[in-house]
């Protein structure tokens, strides 16, 4: 009888927890948006196993083809991915710049004189601009890649081949970033796992081997056997429960959410910096490219390649602007893919880490770890399954950070309006052209 109403007692608080689970989950917005993520992450196996192996050779070799390893890079911090084989190795300048700061978790802050592009659009630099452009306008489309890498891998590195002698530094700067959040979510993830585990762990193998019993200041003297024995287990349990919600929330309140907002908003400062001063260039050469007919200058071939050269630097400015902002979208997605794997399979790990222990256990007829839970009463799973709503809710939003990244708060390439520039400069050209004209008679 008494064992019945104990397991009546544990059936009835775990499905109070399970019901106040659902009901919280149920209630969450973007539930679909999670239930997407879970369903692409539990698919990363098959599609990395195609990307790995199912393709066999690399394709033609040539520079895109021959420059990384395998997909496993993108996603697992501390291998080379095409894209910093594509940036190089001269990091010295940038790093002396950048700060990472932090004990469990680190931000990244980029101090000032990291960025090494010219205050002021000079001739000099305006020539300089202008060889980029002639590169990159005059060179192919890069079409071969390595079939094992992940797409966005392969873009970036196409990005870094064709901008690293202009943006250099930044492209640097943003890879940097990306792996530093993605790490970030790789050790919330271990710790607020390892920490549920342990918990778990702890209660059901200190009772089962009569440790909390040994230890627990009741004592059957005083209470009887069996009442201190449930008073103490359920002590520990609580104490145990209500100890890692405390840590879970310090972990990720005190450290881990400003470690990771900090990055992301000197990522998003740096950005709205670098722009504003490429779109104080891009004025210039329009001013400049606009005042070309203006002035002395009767030099019609001088006058050609003054208007060819600014010309030629409005366009390069802009496509630097659109490329960058193509860079950060990359950035951003893989951010977010490589954190979605992290918290869907470090989880599973603990899981089966954890199924495998207790049917070892079992099976060595050590201890029943089910048995040993419902011995435990009804409040125990009813705190566990708290915390670990606690867990899933820190998990769930551990890229909130990237909301600090905003579009809106840089120079973007839709802003800088370059087909009604062009149309301005090449207007004014015609109207100079149709003035002359006009004025011997349409002799020219």
């Amino acid at each position: 009888m008494d064992g019945l109403m104990t397991v009546t007692g544990f059936a009835a608080g775990l499905a109070a927890g399970l019901f106040l689970a659902l009901l919280v989950f149920g209630l969450r917005r973007y539930a679909s948006r999670l239930g997407a993520g879970l369903l692409r992450g539990l698919s990363f196996p098959f599609r990395l196993l195609l990307r790995l192996v199912g393709l066999g050779r690399k394709a033609s070799p040539n520079t895109a083809s021959e420059m990384g390893p395998g997909a496993w890079a993108a996603a697992v911090s501390g291998h080379k991915t095409l894209l910093e084989g594509a940036l190089g190795e001269d990091f010295d300048h940038e790093e002396s710049f950048i700060s990472r700061q932090g004990l469990i978790f680190k931000w990244m802050m980029v101090r000032v004189g990291f960025m090494r592009m010219p205050e002021e659009m000079t001739d000099a630099l305006a020539k300089d601009y202008a060889e980029l452009a002639d590169r990159f306008l005059g060179a192919p489309v890069p079409i071969a890649s390595d079939p094992r890498a992940l797409f966005e891998d392969v873009e970036g590195a196409v990005i870094a081949q064709q901008f690293a002698d202009s943006e250099h530094g930044l492209l640097y700067m943003l890879n940097e970033t990306r792996k530093l959040m993605n790490a970030n979510v790789r050790r919330l993830s271990i710790w607020l796992s390892a920490i549920l585990t342990l918990v778990l762990v702890a209660n059901i193998v200190l009772n089962a081997v009569g440790v909390v019993d040994a230890f627990g200041p009741l004592h059957g003297d005083l209470f009887g056997e069996n009442t201190a024995g449930a008073l103490n287990s359920l002590m520990f349990g609580a104490g145990s429960c209500v100890l890692a919600a405390l840590v879970m929330w310090a972990l990720y309140y005190t450290e881990y959410s400003p470690y990771q907002r900090n990055t992301a908003r000197e990522m998003a400062n740096f950005l709205t910096r670098y722009c504003a001063r490429l779109n104080d260039h891009y004025r210039t050469a329009i001013g400049r490219a606009k005042s070309v007919t203006v002035g002395e200058e009767r030099d019609s071939k001088q006058l050609s390649a003054e208007a060819r050269l600014w010309t030629l630097n409005i366009n390069w400015i802009a496509l630097r602007v659109f490329f960058i902002e193509s860079y950060v979208r990359n950035v951003v997605f893989q951010i977010t893919r490589n954190s979605s794997y992290y918290l869907l399979f470090v989880p599973a790990a603990f899981i089966l880490a954890v199924t495998a222990l207790f049917g070892l256990a079992a099976a060595l007829d050590l201890f029943n770890p089910f048995a040993t839970i419902v011995a435990l009463g009804w409040v125990f799973p009813v705190l566990f399954i708290l915390i670990a709503m606690l867990y899933a809710f820190f998990l769930s939003n551990s890229m909130k950070a990237l909301e600090e990244i905003d579009q809106g708060e840089w120079i973007s390439f839709h802003t800088l309006k370059l087909n009604q520039v062009l149309g301005e400069v090449v207007g004014k050209y015609a109207e100079d052209v149709g003035y002359w004209k006009n004025r011997v008679g349409g002799g020219l």
